[in-house]
């Protein structure tokens, strides 16, 4: 199974949408290396880049809900937080028994992808075009 970006995604703020991007690309990656099971250096590489990269796209999310005083902010920075938590344990896990939780963290991404796009940065992209501002 594919894990693509879908068009049903765009939230149409330019680099929210490539980061979001380039999020799927690495989940997928991650899930073709479990499929034909990479190296563990070269997994344990690609789930670290995976949560720098969450890290850089959340930072990005909260200053661009910062500068247009987003009200559910607070609750958006509360999220990113709980799912930083969440990578930095898989990854903690993953040094453990990188086996069971490689094949457990694109499924886990995945799922946290959708489900954060379709749930939270609609819900700020709402907010921008209600006040014409997207």
């Amino acid at each position: 199974m594919d894990v693509a970006w879908n068009s049903k995604y765009d939230t149409g703020i330019q680099i929210i949408d490539e980061q979001h991007q380039e999020l799927f690309r690495m989940v997928e990656r991650l899930r073709k290396m479990v499929q034909v099971g990479a190296d563990r250096i070269m997994v344990q590489g690609l789930l670290e880049d995976m949560v720098a990269c969450s890290e850089r796209h959340f930072a990005t999310e909260e200053a661009y809900m910062g500068r247009f005083n987003y009200p559910d902010l607070t609750q958006h920075v509360s999220e990113h937080a709980t799912m930083l938590t969440s990578l930095h344990e898989l990854l903690a896990r993953f040094e453990e028994s990188h086996q069971v939780m490689a094949m457990m963290v694109p499924t886990f991404m995945e799922g946290w992808l959708k489900h954060h796009i379709s749930d939270g940065d609609f819900g700020f992209v709402t907010f921008l075009k209600a006040r014409n501002l997207a």
